[in-house]
């Protein structure tokens, strides 16, 4: 590839990898019966009920800031999860899962392995490694031009 095709490429890699992951959120939404993936993330990132901080569960599900507020809060209406104030740091506010959010991550955990989806990160181990290594590759690359 010569220096002039360079960034048509990059562009197509960059429309690629977000239409892979468009299509992989609204595979996994009309599995699981939501309109969006993020009820899923939150419930799978704290169903070991050790209760996840905001910034984690904006790691978990990558939305920050008001898009992440208004996602718990209306998790909070539909009795999913429930804030509690940390016990070590009084100034950070976890975010724990209620019994009926434990039941609604285990039918869509379950819905998830049926249809088969998740066989696309444990069947083929390569992808999820290609994937961390492009992710690692490009943070690099950023910090190195910072």
């Amino acid at each position: 590839m010569d220096d002039s095709t360079a960034p048509a490429a990059l562009a197509e890699l960059a429309r690629l990898v977000r239409l892979a992951s468009q299509e992989l959120d609204r595979a996994i939404a009309a599995c699981i019966g939501e309109s969006s993936v993020g009820r899923w993330h939150v419930l799978t990132a704290v169903a070991d009920g050790e209760g996840r901080s905001m910034s984690q569960l904006a790691e978990a599900t990558l939305l920050t800031g008001a898009s992440l507020t208004r996602l718990i809060d209306a998790m909070i209406s539909d009795n999913l999860v429930h804030r509690r104030v940390d016990d070590a740091d009084r100034r950070r506010v976890l975010v724990f899962p209620t019994r009926r959010g434990l039941v609604s991550c285990q039918v869509m955990t379950k819905a998830v392995h049926e249809s088969g989806l998740d066989l696309l990160a444990t069947g083929a181990p390569r992808l999820p490694k290609a994937l961390t290594a492009l992710v690692d590759h490009l943070r690099a690359a950023e910090s190195a031009h910072v």
